[in-house]
């Protein structure tokens, strides 16, 4: 077990507090359950601790350099009183919700219901990849922009998960305060994202041939069936998302008017022209 570090509070002892490769949090000498979590980055947290009822609870007063030293020592003997006192100053409020317990809200009531499902799955993954294991454990009102800009800069060889990270956490931050789960400013404000490169290319005349070789040849020894050559030619002649084409279903498909009426794409719905041939030869079944 770590040996509590313990120090009398004041403004010239917190202002010397540093640690190197993880928080700690030292205590005040004269008032028990008083204070201050010190961060790597610098970013330094007053706090309260006290039992009541069996039950721990910690409280985050408020950052140091918002708040003084002295201030956040009366504020921490007034609410140790009202815990005692059996009343809750705060309960899970901005001053002890985490960054996971918003980002699991954020998944539960935005991803999951305004976002589609591969963007949901995309999102999902950054903040289990990349936000909650290197602030998820902060309370969400400790989050400062340098959290941020230091994750954004750790990714800069992933520009766009980088850039995703920044958007994620810009909308997590905002709900957050909306939620009245935060006060001030969002941390990912001024944070510029990385240039990405668009990754694009067509294939040439030649390519374009010899895949249509091999789909024929795959069809033929039935190594292919005619459902994915089908999808595949799809692909190659509309220029359309794969599962825009998956997906697809016949009363999308308008065999007269040679067209495909997509309701779903990124843009919105979309009427694609396509030529009837290619959806009556190698999509409907025998």
């Amino acid at each position: 077990m770590a040996k509590l570090q313990y120090r009398t509070i004041s403004k010239r002892t917190v202002d010397g507090l540093s640690v190197d490769d993880k928080d700690v949090v030292f205590w005040d000498r004269e008032l028990p359950g008083f204070g201050v979590r010190v961060y790597p980055t610098g970013t330094k947290v007053y706090v309260v601790q006290t039992r009541a009822k069996g039950k721990s609870k910690r409280i985050t007063l408020g950052r140091h350099g918002v708040i003084s030293a002295d201030q956040a020592r009366r504020k921490a003997a007034e609410t140790i009183a009202r815990i005692k006192s059996g009343e809750d100053p705060g309960g899970k409020s901005a001053s002890t919700a985490t960054v996971a317990d918003v980002a699991a809200r954020y998944l539960k009531e935005h991803v999951a219901l305004h976002c589609k499902p591969g963007t949901a799955k995309l999102y999902l993954s950054v903040v289990q990849r990349f936000i909650l294991p290197a602030y998820g454990h902060l309370a969400v009102e400790e989050v400062e922009r340098e959290h941020i800009a230091d994750l954004h800069y750790e990714l800069r060889d992933m520009p766009y998960q980088a850039n995703r990270v920044l958007e994620i956490g810009n909308k997590l931050f905002n709900l957050a305060e909306l939620w009245k789960l935060r006060t001030g400013s969002n941390p990912c404000k001024f944070v510029r994202k990385y240039r990405e490169k668009k990754r694009e290319r067509f294939l040439t005349d030649e390519e374009f041939r010899r895949l249509g070789d091999i789909l024929n040849e795959m069809e033929a020894d039935k190594t292919l069936s005619m459902y994915p050559a089908a999808a595949l030619r799809l692909l190659m002649l509309t220029g359309c998302r794969r599962n825009e084409i998956v997906t697809l279903k016949w009363e999308h498909v308008d065999l007269e008017g040679g067209e495909l009426r997509l309701p779903d794409t990124k843009t919105g719905a979309f009427f694609l022209p396509v030529p009837v041939s290619s959806v009556q030869c190698h999509a409907m079944p025998n």
